[in-house]
């Protein structure tokens, strides 16, 4: 692991190895809580092709920069993974899908066709809907701001190729169902005070619908290789001045809340979203 400073010129300071672990080629590593510094990475493979992935997985806790990390290995997936992608949700936990067993470019060799939800609170994996389609080398995984998820391509290996996927799926997450598969019924964010706000500053959110508990930044971001260093989630704990009226605080550290665009989205207790509203931030 590395530290990397963007002052002056430039810097690198080595920050230890992520506990066991080898090399981790076309991995995942996903900052799903960015206030606690928290950052899920699972597998990769030592090799960036014609090697076994693994099914390693580790939470790396940062703080301060330069300092070295806190790593804990967890219980690994279910399946290895190489050229995967990891998708952070507005509750909080990580949907992984595609990857190969053994990593070859443009190629739709031992493809990983079943997804896997990881929950922060009990670090468990869990095995969801299959996919019917490789999502290997070159495809990509994202949040909807409807709280889906996009995921599709793979292959971009020439004109002819079999292994071009020029389609995507779209994932629905079980926060939007109930128990007996109906549709689950979803708060709605009716205002937002601004569509900016600097760090540091305040939003206030009228909501309608389901009772509110909490909120949920989630930056907008874009994917290649596996690698996605844009994406992280910042939890929200409002204030009330009534039911369906709130005040959240963005963090002031442009650190955590990097200046961009992000999905705001309202919580029920039991974990369902709103649609997301879209919030950018600056830096004052």
């Amino acid at each position: 692991m590395n530290w990397y400073g963007t002052g002056g010129s430039g810097s690198q300071a080595g920050a230890g190895s992520r506990a066991s672990d080898s090399d981790s080629m076309c991995g995942n590593a996903v900052m799903y809580d960015a206030v606690a510094g928290k950052i899920l990475t699972v597998g990769g493979a030592p090799n960036y092709v014609n090697s076994y992935s693994t099914s390693n997985a580790h939470v790396i806790t940062i703080s301060d920069p330069n300092t070295t990390p806190d790593v804990a290995t967890i219980n690994n997936m279910a399946y290895p993974r190489a050229f995967h992608n990891s998708i952070i949700l507005p509750d909080g936990k990580v949907f992984i899908t595609g990857g190969q067993h053994y990593a070859v470019g443009f190629t739709d060799q031992t493809p990983q066709l079943i997804p896997e939800m990881w929950d922060p609170a009990t670090q468990a994996f869990t095995q969801m809907a299959p996919i019917s389609i490789p999502r290997n080398y070159h495809s990509t995984g994202l949040l909807m701001p409807d709280a889906t998820v996009y995921n599709g391509g793979g292959g971009l290996c020439g004109d002819g190729c079999a292994t071009n996927h020029p389609d995507g799926q779209i994932y629905s997450p079980p926060y939007l169902f109930n128990g007996d598969g109906s549709r689950a019924d979803r708060p709605s964010i009716d205002s937002v005070s601004s569509g900016s706000v600097a760090v540091g500053g305040q939003l206030t959110i009228t909501t309608s619908g389901p009772a509110v508990n909490g909120f949920a930044l989630i930056r907008l971001s874009s994917t290649t290789h596996t690698v996605n260093t844009d994406q992280r989630r910042i939890a929200l704990t409002p204030d009330n001045t009534d039911d369906n009226n709130f005040t959240v605080t963005i963090p002031e550290d442009p650190g955590v809340a990097l200046p961009g665009v992000w999905y705001l989205f309202a919580l029920t207790e039991g974990g369902v979203p709103s649609v997301a509203k879209y919030v950018k931030v600056t830096t004052g």
